[in-house]
């Protein structure tokens, strides 16, 4: 899928920037070894000037004999090279760049069957760069693991028969476990429970974990993602609309928080179930968080929505008591 010329350029722009450093690297450790090892930079000066004979004796169509000589004497150098780097313990490799990606050295472009295609990490890396703008004010800090406080969640009984602090202790572990044993195929989550209760937090304390694995995340609140959907939509912005859908059905985990709390129209409940309908056929996995119930995600987004989700989720139910009206 396309993405828009700024994030092209974006991602054109990190990949020369990785091919030059990995260059540069090289270079670094190459004039590092010939000084530890003079030797080296006299056969490396050898080598290239034969390099040069061979290619003026074929502009120069030289008998065969003339090119054969230099062919043995560079295989004689190279041989030279190598068992000094062996003697040394120093891999033959050292003076190859070491590209992030090995398929394409870094450049986005692979040959494949006499034509030229965009490599996997060219894609990759424009959906992290669309997912990076999705996600721009992340508040990762403020949302961790380490800092989820089951002290606000009373050990009596609610009005249902149920011990908030026993369940939330239960959800957090559970939370816990998703993050440590994350994959790309993990199932997806609901969170569902009133205002203050921890949903965002512990969303994004898992967010947290699974960033640090390595995996793309990209963090959205409903009204905010339906209300850029709608606008890039309605103001005929096609190729910004393609890079909001592409980069929250590409990425590792999306996390779609406060499901409900957006404006309703049937853009908006269609967009919603496009997404996460994309995702669960792409089997990837996706946390959302409302605080409505069943009955009222039924009456808004319909029963084949919620029929999905179900389907499709573990369901987390929190309850307790508003933790920030327990803060102020």
């Amino acid at each position: 899928m396309p993405y828009s010329q700024e994030i092209y350029h974006i991602a054109k722009d990190r990949l020369s920037e990785r091919r030059r450093q990995a260059l540069r690297a090289a270079d670094y450790r190459r004039e590092q070894l010939y000084l530890e090892i003079p030797a080296l930079r006299e056969i490396n000066n050898e080598l290239m000037s034969i390099g040069a004979a061979v290619a003026k004796s074929v502009v120069r169509n030289d008998n065969q004999h003339s090119i054969k000589e230099l062919s043995e004497r560079s295989l004689a150098l190279q041989a030279e090279q190598n068992t000094i780097l062996a003697e040394n313990h120093i891999d033959k490799d050292i003076f190859e760049p070491k590209f992030t990606c090995e398929k394409c050295e870094d450049t986005g472009y692979i040959e494949r069957d006499n034509r030229t295609e965009v490599c996997d990490c060219f894609l990759k890396l424009m959906a992290d760069i669309a997912g990076e703008q999705l996600s721009a004010n992340l508040p990762l800090n403020e949302n961790t693991f380490k800092n989820f406080k089951l002290d606000y969640y009373s050990t009596e009984q609610d009005i249902n028969g149920k011990i908030p602090f026993n369940r939330m202790s239960n959800i957090y572990n559970y939370c816990v476990s998703y993050a440590d044993n994350f994959g790309i195929h993990s199932k997806s989550l609901l969170l569902r429970g009133g205002t203050g209760l921890g949903k965002t937090h512990l969303s994004l304390a898992i967010a947290n974990e699974v960033i640090k694995k390595g995996f793309s995340v990209i963090y959205v609140s409903a009204p905010e993602i339906c209300n850029k959907l709608e606008k890039e939509h309605f103001s005929h912005q096609y190729n910004d609309q393609e890079d909001t859908f592409n980069s929250l059905l590409k990425c590792d985990l999306l996390i779609l928080d406060d499901l409900g709390t957006e404006f309703v129209s049937p853009f908006t409940v269609s967009c919603i179930y496009n997404i996460f309908n994309s995702r669960v056929l792409a089997n990837k996995p996706t946390i959302i968080s409302t605080n409505m119930q069943l009955n009222e995600l039924v009456t808004t987004y319909s029963q084949r929505f919620v029929s999905r989700l179900i389907g499709s989720c573990d369901r987390l139910d929190f309850i307790g008591d508003d933790i920030r009206t327990q803060i102020k």
